[in-house]
């Protein structure tokens, strides 16, 4: 029996992000993401108890969606104890899935030490309990997502683009949703057009309709995307922000070219899936 698990949990960018209603006090979506190479990693040790010691970066943490993961999993198995570090990468509030990631990796993790698959484990129904696009986490690659980012249509497309991204400070997504309610957003982006062009390896042409609202709320937002014009790149949005990216052909070079501008840019990859063991 296992004794340890560690996995990497890839971040996502959003392609596009279009806001098609509510369902209660939750807005529904449809967009498309990407898994982008950069992760954070999650370790799991069982224990001889039922304790359960959180990690984050060396720092001891109380309450996160990786507890939760875990109290969900708990009620349907029961108490198990276990030791989880996290050693964050994906910046925070950053609209790259972090905590969904971190959920996500927990989830997984625990499911191969434990083996709760061979005891009814349901990983989408236990991810959805989580959070929103947690499930779309454990698998990760180019999906599309709708209702509150629960349902997830996986698409088996290889092409990896190459990214430069740039981080805005921490955004809060619910006042960025009620920000958008007030101000409203860009237009949609035609998504059956965008898996097109993804599976004909074209870039695509991108769009988030929070852009508005987390503009009026972090101006560094609209100041990245503007950096990243001025080296002659097109710019987006993903989540509720604050990242900022676009498509590069010269990610060294066009990161290069915003360093000397002062810009503290760094530069990905999208990925074809989003979690591997170690």
């Amino acid at each position: 029996m296992l004794s340890k698990v560690r996995v990497k949990v890839y971040g996502k960018i959003n392609l596009s992000l279009n806001i098609t209603g509510k369902r209660s006090e939750l807005h529904t979506l449809d967009s498309i993401v990407a898994s982008v190479d950069l992760c954070d990693t999650v370790t799991v040790r069982d224990r001889l108890d039922d304790k359960i010691n959180l990690i984050f970066n060396g720092q001891a943490v109380k309450n996160n969606t990786v507890l939760k993961a875990v109290n969900v999993m708990r009620k349907s198995f029961g108490p198990f104890g276990a030791d989880i570090v996290v050693e964050k990468r994906l910046p925070i509030g950053g609209g790259m899935g972090g905590s969904s990631a971190d959920a996500a990796g927990t989830i997984v993790a625990l499911d191969r030490l434990f083996d709760f698959g061979m005891r009814g484990l349901n990983i989408r129904k236990t991810c959805v309990e989580v959070g929103s696009d947690v499930y779309y986490m454990t698998k990760g690659g180019y999906a599309r997502l709708s209702g509150i980012g629960d349902d997830v249509a996986f698409y088996d497309i290889k092409k990896e683009y190459g990214i430069i991204c740039i981080y805005g400070g921490e955004s809060l997504t619910a006042k960025v949703y009620s920000t958008f309610d007030k101000v409203g957003g860009e237009i949609p982006i035609d998504n059956d057009r965008l898996i097109r062009s993804l599976y004909s390896g074209e870039r695509p042409l991108l769009g988030n309709m929070l852009t508005r609202a987390a503009v009026s709320l972090n101006d560094e937002i609209k100041t990245n995307m503007d950096a990243l014009s001025s080296v002659g790149l097109e710019p987006n949005m993903t989540g509720s922000g604050s990242t900022v990216y676009a498509f590069s052909d010269d990610p060294s070079g066009d990161v290069a070219r915003l360093n000397e501008k002062g810009i503290k840019a760094f530069s990905a990859q999208t990925k074809a899936y989003g979690i591997e063991f170690e």
